[in-house]
């Protein structure tokens, strides 16, 4: 059938208004500065397919959780010599730990970069992450999530001075929901 036969024995002004939908999903990296998508999708991806919506400083890495038949499940969230938080030389100074009531929302907070005294803000921070320096973990407050339970909507804002503003839209799962989206 031709193109415009497709909408035969329909009147015209029914037809003008139709349209045939696209339902292939756009590029991963407009989903994540848009829609969203899961966790594991960001872990299995090309990061560097990401580069334009990733934002400096965000890491994402997958956890493994193990059921243990009749006892319930075991993931390890890290270790202080090894994996992703060793590589950054990161080892938080505080652990703490929140229950969250499902439809409730947790953050919606900004934490203030150091910028040393005299430094122009947008140079500083450029420069950090241009040339991949240790962040000066001792100086201002990072985070590392995990979440035991639940699922999580993820949404993270670039609001640093000398940045371009980005947007990164995920969805977690909780331990208690193996899967490739348990980062």
């Amino acid at each position: 059938m031709k193109k415009q036969d497709l909408w035969r024995g329909l009147q015209p002004t029914a037809k003008s208004a139709l349209g045939t939908r696209d339902y292939r999903a756009p590029a991963l990296a407009k989903r994540l500065a848009g829609v969203g998508v899961e966790a594991g999708q960001i872990v299995s991806a090309n990061r560097r397919s990401l580069a334009a919506v990733w934002i400096p400083g965000v890491e994402i890495f997958p956890r493994t959780i193990y059921m243990q038949r009749h006892r319930g499940l075991f993931g390890e969230f890290a270790r202080r010599d090894e994996g992703v938080l060793a590589n950054l030389k990161f080892w938080p100074r505080q652990w703490a730990t929140a229950r969250m009531f499902a439809n409730t929302a947790k953050g919606f907070h900004v934490h203030p970069p150091f910028i040393p005294e005299g430094e122009d803000a947008a140079k500083w921070l450029r420069r950090q992450f241009a040339k991949k320096i240790l962040a000066n973990y001792e100086a201002e407050q990072w985070d590392v999530m995990f979440f035991v339970q639940g699922r999580v909507e993820m949404i993270l804002r670039d609001v640093r001075e000398g940045f371009r503003s980005r947007l990164m839209h995920f969805y977690i799962d909780g331990d208690n929901h193996r899967s490739p989206n348990n980062v």
